[in-house]
C-alpha cells in the first residue's frame, strides 16, 4: 500500500509572486517576514514582500538573521520578536533556510516549550509534535532546490547539541507555496548547481524510498529529466529563462516526492556533515556524496536505477547511473570529494555514529536494511 498527501496551496510561474499580498492576507494581519542577510535586500525582494503586504493591508516586522545551516538560537531570536510584535502569520522568503527557519519560528512563536523539544528525542525516544497552535505560514522560494516549500520538514542546528536534525510534522506545511522563476534568476552559478543538485537526490532518493508510489514516481520522474536538461544550461547562464523556469519546476516535482517519501541515506549522511561543518553547503556535501549511493545501491533496484540513468542521458543499465552522474556534477562544477570541501578522515568515526544516533528515522525509509557497514562505506568512498 501507499499514500499521497500535500495540501500547500501552490502559486507558480513568472509574476506569481505578486499575489503575495492576497495569499498572506487570507491568514493574518502582521506578518513576520523572515530572510537572510543579503539576498533578497540586494535584489530588491524585501522591499516588494513589505509593498505587497501593505497593498492588502498586511503590517510587517523584518527578521533578517538568517544564516546558512539554519539554527535552533535563530528561531529563539525570532520567536521572540514574533511574540513581542503580536504576528500572526510567518513568511519565509529566501532560500530553504529562511523557509525552514519560519517553520521553526511558526511553532516555537506559539508553544509553550522550547524549540529543541521538537528538534531532539526526549528521555521517551521521542520528539514534540508541533501541535494546531501552530502559525500560518506561507513560503516564497528565492532558488530552484530545496522544495521547503512544499514539505512538512524543516532542518535545523540544535548548536549546544551538535546535531543537524529535523522539524516535522503536518502542522509546519505551509499553507501557500510561491514558486516564481523570476526571483531565481539572480542566483549565482554556485548556488544555482547546489540547489539543483539537492532537486536530483529527493528526486533519486524519493526513487528508491519505502514510500515511494505511482504519483511520486512521476513526480519524480518529471524532476530527473528537468533537471538533466537545465540544470547545465543555468550554471552556464543565469539569464536563460527557460531553464530557469524548468527548474523551478523541477522543484516543485521533487517538493511532492520528498513531502511523501522523505531522505533516505544521502540526506541522513549530509546533515551530520554540515552541522559539524558548519560552513558546509548542503547541495555541495550532497553532490560529494552522489556517486558513492549509485555505486553501493544500484544493484538493489535495478529496473529503477536504470530507469533514472536513461533520464540522466545514459544507457539503460543501473550500472551507468554512476557515471550519468559524475558527468552531470562536473558540467555543473560539483565534481567533489568530501576532502575537496575540508571534511577529514579522522571525523568519519563521529559522522557514522551521528547518522545513527539520530537519523536513524531516515535510514529506516530505505527499502532495505541499512547499518553502520552501509554508512561507513559510503562516507569512506565519498572521501
Amino acid at each position: 500500500m501507499s499514500s499521497f498527501f500535500n495540501p500547500v496551496r501552490l502559486a507558480m510561474g513568472e509574476g506569481s509572486f505578486a499575489e503575495l499580498g492576497v495569499h498572506t492576507a487570507r491568514y493574518g494581519s502582521h506578518a513576520l517576514i523572515v530572510t537572510g542577510r543579503e539576498a533578497m535586500q540586494r535584489t530588491g525582494r524585501l522591499q516588494q514582500a513589505q509593498d505587497l503586504l501593505a497593498a492588502a493591508g498586511v503590517q510587517a516586522t523584518v527578521f533578517t538573521g538568517v544564516r546558512p545551516n539554519p539554527t535552533d538560537i535563530g528561531i529563539r531570536e525570532a520567536a521572540a520578536r514574533c511574540r513581542e510584535r503580536g504576528c500572526d502569520v510567518i513568511l519565509g522568503l529566501g532560500g530553504g533556510s529562511p523557509m525552514d527557519t519560519a517553520k521553526g519560528v511558526a511553532v516555537a512563536g506559539t508553544h509553550d516549550r522550547d524549540i529543541d523539544d521538537f528538534l531532539l528525542f526526549g528521555p521517551d525516544g521521542k520528539k514534540a509534535k508541533p501541535g494546531p497552535q501552530t502559525l500560518p505560514i506561507i513560503c516564497v522560494t528565492s532558488t530552484a532546490g530545496t522544495s521547503s516549500q512544499l514539505t512538512p520538514f524543516a532542518i535545523i542546528n540544535a548548536e549546544a547539541a551538535r546535531v543537524k536534525t529535523s522539524l516535522a510534522g503536518d502542522a509546519i506545511f505551509p499553507r501557500v507555496a510561491i514558486c516564481d522563476p523570476e526571483l531565481t534568476y539572480s542566483a549565482p552559478p554556485r548556488v544555482t548547481a547546489a540547489t539543483g543538485i539537492d532537486v536530483l537526490c529527493h528526486s533519486i532518493e524519493a526513487s528508491f524510498a519505502s514510500g515511494a508510489s505511482p504519483v511520486t514516481d512521476l513526480c519524480v520522474e518529471k524532476a530527473v529529466a528537468l533537471v538533466a536538461e537545465f540544470l547545465p544550461r543555468a550554471v552556464a547562464d543565469g539569464s536563460d529563462r527557460e531553464a530557469r523556469r524548468a527548474l523551478s519546476e523541477a522543484d516543485i516535482f521533487a517538493g511532492y516526492g520528498l513531502s511523501n517519501c522523505g531522505g533516505t541515506i544521502i540526506h541522513a549522511l549530509e546533515h551530520p556533515l554540515s552541522a559539524h561543518y558548519t560552513d558546509l553547503t548542503h547541495g555541495e556535501g550532497l553532490a560529494a556524496l552522489l556517486p558513492a549511493y549509485a555505486r553501493l545501491f544500484h544493484a538493489q533496484s535495478p529496473a529503477r536505477f536504470a530507469h533514472l540513468a536513461a533520464l540522466l542521458g545514459a544507457g539503460e543499465s543501473s550500472e551507468q547511473l554512476e557515471p550519468a552522474l559524475r558527468q552531470l556534477l562536473e558540467k555543473v562544477g560539483l565534481s567533489v570529494t568530501l576532502g575537496d570541501l575540508g571534511v577529514r578522515a579522522d571525523c568519519v568515526d563521529e559522522i557514522v555514529a551521528d547518522t545513527l544516533r539520530y537519523n536513524r528515522g531516515t535510514l529506516d525509509r530505505m527499502p532495505i536494511s541499512v547499518g553502520e557497514a552501509e554508512v561507513r562505506a559510503m562516507l569512506v568512498e565519498s572521501m
